[in-house]
């Protein structure tokens, strides 16, 4: 992380994704949103090098050939919860399932990590994280988990294709 473009804490409480909206490039700071939820229930979010990000998110949301994840200059984390509500975090060009009731990623997850161990939502993670962590601010949003029942479609789950 030495003033490429980075994003940072996405939090996971098992009933809502928050992420906070900072990104950094250098020295001048811009806001956007990095959590999403896709057409077929899941929501996703990711954190790290932004383009990488990206990247990430329009493939776990639109399928496809899967972006190189890291290198010596890039990298991304990704959280992707399941209309079941399984919980599967990326790295690299790797996935496993999180059997965790709450995880976060990104350069503030020691301190969202803390305060969800603590009890509190993982909005209130990524706001105390922002105070803490010089990488994540600039508000935060969130996104409550809805069961594949409750979404009232049986949208096609998005085909994704392993790293080649």
């Amino acid at each position: 992380m030495d003033g490429g473009d980075i994003v940072t804490t996405i939090a996971w409480d098992g009933k809502i994704l928050a992420g906070d909206r900072r990104i950094s490039s250098g020295t001048i700071v811009y806001t956007s949103t990095k959590i999403r939820r896709t057409s077929d229930g899941r929501l996703i979010g990711a954190t790290g090098d932004y383009g990488v990000c990206i990247a990430m998110l329009d493939w776990l949301e639109q399928g496809g050939k899967r972006p190189v994840c890291q290198d010596s200059e890039r990298w991304v984390s990704a959280l992707e919860i399941m209309p079941d509500g399984a919980c599967w975090m990326h790295n690299r060009d790797t996935r496993w399932r999180v059997e965790d009731p709450f995880v976060a990623v990104g350069s503030g997850r020691d301190y969202a990590m803390a305060v969800m161990a603590l009890g509190h939502p993982s909005r209130v993670a990524v706001e105390i994280a922002s105070r803490f962590d010089p990488g994540t601010g600039n508000g935060v949003d969130e996104l409550r988990f809805e069961p594949a029942s409750a979404l009232g479609h049986d949208a096609e789950p998005v085909k994704l294709a392993a790293v080649a």
